[in-house]
């Protein structure tokens, strides 16, 4: 079995030449090269012309990732294609573990590694030196001892190391070239997976290590423009937020009691915090989720999908739960005490309750109020979908008297320092005329209550 590794190359000649150097000492199944330049004007293509291992395209002007990649796919001859950046350097074992994931059942689509620098899931701590690389293989060897087969399924692989069985690509088509020159393409091909009923891992016994946005840092691109314009076509093509559907919640999830059995998730998304719940307490997780696109994706990740409006739902044919999570629901519902009240009829006896719900009291929301706006927005605390606003001092009103408010947790906002000392000013302000503003200087930083209640 061949694999067909496929590599971009814009100028970085350096990285380029580590990156190479790297797969040929580290590979040890059988392999080919390929690489697409997309019109370097450094040294690199002096370079690839007298390398007689590997197959190279010259494209006289950049075509972006998707064109490049799909270019070299065309002539690739492997069974299993690996899309790999230049600016990363593997390491020991780094494909055959993969492939061996990869393999591993027919339902397995796509597998990438872990690494040092990225987005996401695939991103984690490492102790050798990052620029020089001093002490990279003895990281490698000592996390792999700790990290024998263990696998991660997730719904986002990152196109830095990206490893697809050819008959998953035949299936689902290569990168969509309409996102030129980079960014979200590789979200776009996991979703297309997803969709057909392939599953993605994540190979945390296989180390890559990755400089990250060279290509971009050198080539004067705006990154930041770049994303926004290929996030909108993403979220355009599938219909809708993908980048807030495909993630997790690890600071909800943290508050899920050890022992749990059975979880509802009320706004599961795709599933991304139903494969964390799994993952971690080893449980049954059922869902509803009123978007009935992203509940097509969910029905994949957990034991049990309701596409429908949790407020016209008829929640008694759920069934009985240990732990009931209603993250970013609440403030979108007419009603959201009634809610509560009939979720809080599914809990067995000492059965939790996790909510997080955006904090009305915010500096965001106190600067607009006090000149005497109220603008709904797109996004945010004041987003146009939100129907239902709480306080710290409010909170409470949504449970039941059978249950009991445990812990409140505020997630801070982004906020400046002139908003600090305005919030300071405001607390002492509040006090010369008796009002209660002893926690505004927490509150108005708050962007986010955590809540977690119990049932007596």
């Amino acid at each position: 079995m061949k694999t067909s590794i496929i590599i971009l190359t814009h100028n970085q000649l350096e990285y380029t030449k580590k990156c190479i150097g790297s797969i040929r000492k580290y590979t040890k199944t059988d392999y080919e090269i390929i690489v697409v330049d997309n019109a370097s004007s450094d040294d690199t293509v002096s370079y690839l012309q007298h390398q007689d291992d590997i197959k190279v395209i010259f494209n006289h002007k950049n075509l972006g990732f998707a064109k490049g990649n799909n270019q070299g796919y065309e002539i690739a001859t492997g069974n299993t294609i690996v899309f790999l950046n230049n600016d990363v350097v593997v390491t020991s074992g780094w494909l055959e573990l993969m492939l061996e994931t990869l393999y591993s059942s027919e339902s397995i689509g796509m597998v990438g590694p872990v690494t040092n620098n990225i987005s996401g899931l695939q991103m984690i701590p490492v102790s050798y030196n990052q620029i020089t690389l001093q002490g990279l293989q003895e990281f490698v060897s000592d996390y792999q001892k700790n990290s024998i087969g263990n696998i991660r399924k997730s719904l986002r692989l990152v196109g830095f190391c990206l490893a697809c069985k050819r008959s998953v690509l035949n299936e689902i088509g290569l990168f969509d070239e309409t996102f030129g020159i980079g960014n979200y393409e590789d979200d776009d091909l996991c979703l297309r997976a997803l969709e057909r009923g392939y599953e993605l891992y994540i190979v945390q016994n296989a180390f890559i290590h990755h400089y990250g946005s060279v290509t971009f840092r050198e080539g004067n691109v705006d990154y930041t423009k770049l994303m926004n314009t290929n996030q909108i076509k993403l979220q355009k093509k599938w219909g809708f937020s993908v980048n807030y559907f495909m993630f997790s919640r690890p600071e909800v999830v943290n508050l899920v009691p050890n022992g749990v059995k059975r979880v509802l998730e009320i706004g599961c998304g795709m599933g991304a915090m139903a494969l964390e719940l799994k993952e971690r307490y080893k449980c049954k997780v059922v869902g509803v989720e009123i978007d009935t696109k992203v509940a097509e994706f969910a029905k994949y990740n957990l034991d049990k999908v309701y596409s429908d409006d949790i407020e016209v739902f008829e929640v008694s044919e759920l069934g009985r739960f240990d732990c009931i999570i209603c993250a970013d629901v609440l403030e979108h519902l007419r009603d959201p005490w009634t809610v509560v009240q009939e979720l809080s009829n599914l809990l067995e006896k000492e059965g939790y309750m996790i909510i997080s719900i955006p904090n009305a009291s915010n500096i965001e929301v106190i600067k607009s109020l006090i000149q005497g706006d109220f603008t709904y927005k797109d996004a945010g605390i004041l987003d146009k979908t939100h129907l239902r606003f709480f306080t710290r001092k409010t909170l409470p009103t949504l449970f039941p008297t059978e249950m009991e408010l445990k812990e409140v947790h505020s997630i801070p906002s982004s906020y400046n320092d002139s908003e600090k000392v305005f919030v300071e000013f405001l607390g002492r302000l509040g006090k010369k005329f008796q009002l209660d503003t002893e926690m505004i200087e927490v509150d108005a930083l708050t962007y986010q209550f955590l809540l977690k209640a119990q049932k007596k």
